[in-house]
């Protein structure tokens, strides 16, 4: 361990006093306008994890004691590198079954997590419920800018799935692809990237037989409305039904963004049975994912 983290293990030692500056809120300039970034500077990457998980299953009394998996979706690291979220979260929530995360997929983090969790419970029939946390804080000396326009967040935000015939949505679809090369690029999309984008965005539709002109609400990526804007025009997915109240955030919330996005989303609209929201993201290095929600009134 401190062979690899050698430096890190030396810098958190000093960062104590970087986490006062850190109270308060971060300005960064953008070639647009200013952005507000939230920083965290009292919670930890886990205490933030726990809330967030916890807010969830006291919403769903019906999870009880514990989900039967929870999986954690992270970036940055612990202040305390030898402490794991993902240990931490099964321990203090009671889950009887082993830890694990997903992580260096950046925005994609969460698509993965939940395709992994849809093949869980549809290859064991005893799942019933599986909770998807994410969670990031970024500490010295990680730098919080990307680029030019992306700053990094601090936030979390956790999601139930569950068999519970209830009103909620339903995932019809989840498509991901990975590169086989990785390129440090930021959050810039390269022409493989945007073409990668179009196919699993047609496959996703094609799959859940779903004509991109169906779909109520679109949830783009957090990497520039332009790009945005560009990748439904080729996609042929109506662009007057983006969902532009997500370029609020404070910050790109990295695993956290698109559970945060879909939380803030569905509290803000009052969906009927049938209606759909599309969602698709890409992280740093060409990763890019999905997802095809629809809304149930109840039923199987």
């Amino acid at each position: 361990m401190q062979a690899v983290y050698a430096d890190t293990l030396r810098w958190s030692t000093s960062s104590a006093s970087s986490d006062a500056r850190d109270a308060a809120p971060w300005h960064a300039s953008s070639t647009a306008d200013a952005m507000l970034v939230a920083c965290e500077s009292r919670l930890s990457l886990s205490d933030m994890a726990l809330i967030a998980a916890r807010m969830v299953l006291e919403d769903q009394p019906h999870v009880n004691p514990a989900p039967d998996q929870i999986i954690v979706c992270t970036t940055s690291f612990e202040h305390d590198l030898a402490l794991s979220c993902a240990c931490r979260l099964h321990c203090e929530l009671g889950s009887s079954q082993a830890p694990f995360a997903i992580g260096q997929l950046q925005d994609v983090s969460f698509l993965m997590a939940l395709e992994v969790a849809l093949a869980m419970m549809s290859a064991d029939t005893g799942l019933h419920a599986i909770l998807i946390v994410a969670a990031e804080r970024w500490i010295p000396p990680f730098a919080r800018r990307v680029d030019p326009l992306t700053v990094m967040g601090d936030g979390a935000a956790a999601v139930l799935l569950s068999r519970d015939p209830v009103p909620g949505w339903l995932v019809r679809d989840v498509a991901i692809r990975t590169p086989a090369a990785v390129s440090i690029s930021g959050m810039g999309l390269l022409p493989a990237s945007a073409a990668t984008l179009l196919e699993i965005i047609d496959q996703t539709c094609l799959r859940a037989g779903v004509r991109p002109a169906d779909i109520e609400w679109i949830v783009p990526a957090s990497i520039g409305a332009s790009i945005a804007h560009e990748i439904s025009l080729r996609g042929g997915l109506p662009t007057q039904r983006h969902w532009h109240a997500c370029e609020a955030l404070p910050g790109h919330l990295c695993a956290a963004d698109m559970p945060a996005r879909l939380d803030a989303l569905w509290k803000s609209i009052r969906p009927i049975a049938g209606q759909r929201a599309l969602m698709w993201s890409s992280g740093f290095q060409g990763q890019a994912g999905c997802a095809l929600f629809e809304f149930s009134g109840g039923g199987a």
